[in-house]
């Protein structure tokens, strides 16, 4: 297992980009201030979750690291590209480490971006779109 002295300063937030991304995305999808106060709560909850309770030491490194990756006016557009994008060289670096990575490290975008979905509206067309659009970035 790795964790956050096995990779660069770039690799890692590469790589934590491409998880709070995920999550960010999903919650900016479908504008709502109610919705995005909870799924942004959903959000925070997730990660500190993680940072503690995560059977992967690369998940629970990636949780651990302060702040999102991603500036307070990024738009959409930009979070959706910056994501995929993101998570497509994420797949790469892990796919050339530790299996166990790898698959941890899609399970926790998996999980974080539905956990965004149903902290909303219990999820909806949009966000099930953002979320086969992260699942086929991730299948690399």
């Amino acid at each position: 297992m790795a964790g956050r002295p096995d990779f660069s300063d770039e690799e890692w937030d590469m790589l934590h980009r491409g998880l709070t991304g995920a999550g960010m995305w999903v919650a900016v999808s479908e504008r709502g201030f109610t919705s995005t106060f909870k799924e942004s709560g959903a959000l925070a909850s997730f990660m500190a979750q993680q940072s503690r309770e995560a059977d992967n030491l690369l998940v629970r490194d990636l949780a651990s690291t302060k702040g999102t990756g991603w500036g307070v006016s990024s738009s959409p557009d930009e979070l959706r590209q910056g994501t995929i994008a993101a998570l497509r060289e994420s797949i790469a670096l892990l796919s050339t480490k530790d299996a166990a990575d790898l698959t941890a490290y899609r399970a926790a975008v998996t999980s974080l971006a539905t956990r965004i979905s149903e902290a909303g509206k219990g999820g909806d067309e949009v966000e099930a779109g953002v979320i086969a659009e992260i699942a086929e970035a991730l299948a690399g």
